[in-house]
């Protein structure tokens, strides 16, 4: 129990009050440590690694959308519990860094490099010069996962993006290459599977997550219309364009996201809208 006291103390403790022993403070920091937010953000996790799994093995699609929006879910959750419980924590916050890496970083990524795979099979038979300069390039599918990085670790230590977001948030990325992916994959829209294409909408990835376009983040200032109107109609209106058009709707959501927040830039940045 010492032993353990030791490791994770220091993350909670500075001081030991007079009169408590170290057992105490073993469990309290292991109940820190494992804190209800805390299980939602590691749902998130396993969520995701599933996904990851899923997409590089070449399973249902259906598991892998299951996936994500199951760690859309926990990552929504996981931050609202510890607000309404009070247990903040910046362990909470590079946890949540962490799984969203995971989730919303490692996954995207692996999808691009699987699309840019796609074709493969067919020159491993034909050209072995190809072949292996594919392979190559479809590593850049990772690129999507190294600014996501980038994207996370600018987004800890930026105190302004506590009520709006500096470029787009590694969620909504997941969501638009997923998108992509399963048009690609599952409606056989030909022109998204051209490596060229695929490497365009890397590029496009990689710069929205590291922009600094300030776009509205959907935190409600309580459950009222007044001033949460833009909110509750982007919202609805979303659910609207999936429900018509299914995953084809996605890309226009993602786009019309990054067109209003650039039309209510200066709401945004005042911290009105």
């Amino acid at each position: 129990m010492q032993y353990f006291f030791n490791i994770f103390s220091n993350q909670f403790i500075t001081v030991i009050p007079n009169g408590c022993s170290t057992t105490k403070y073993s469990i309290f920091v292991v109940m820190k440590l494992f804190a209800l937010p805390n299980w939602f953000t590691l749902a998130n996790l396993f969520s995701g690694s599933l996904a990851c799994l899923f997409v590089w093995n070449g399973k249902d699609i259906h598991y892998i959308l299951f996936f994500i929006v199951f760690s859309l879910l926990m990552d929504l959750l996981d931050g609202m519990i510890a607000r309404l419980t009070n247990t903040q924590s910046e362990l909470g916050v590079q946890l949540d860094s962490l799984a969203d890496m995971v989730s919303f970083g490692l996954l995207p990524g692996i999808m691009m490099l699987k699309l840019l795979q796609f074709d493969l099979i067919l020159l491993e038979k034909q050209d072995d010069l190809l072949y292996y300069i594919f392979l190559i390039m479809s590593s850049l599918g990772l690129l999507v996962t190294l600014f996501s990085a980038l994207r996370l670790a600018k987004f800890n230590i930026d105190t302004e993006q506590t009520y709006y977001f500096k470029g787009l948030p590694t969620p909504a990325n997941t969501l638009f290459l997923f998108s992509m992916y399963w048009l690609a994959t599952q409606d056989k829209v030909s022109v998204i599977s051209n490596p060229v294409v695929i490497l365009l909408l890397i590029a496009i990835s990689c710069y929205l997550l590291v922009s600094t376009i300030p776009l509205f983040a959907l935190k409600f200032k309580g459950f009222a219309w007044e001033n949460n109107e833009l909110k509750y109609i982007f919202l609805l209106s979303s659910l609207v364009l999936i429900v018509l058009f299914q995953m084809k709707a996605v890309p226009v959501i993602i786009l019309a996201y990054i067109l209003v927040s650039i039309v209510y830039k200066k709401k945004i940045l005042d911290g009105t809208l």
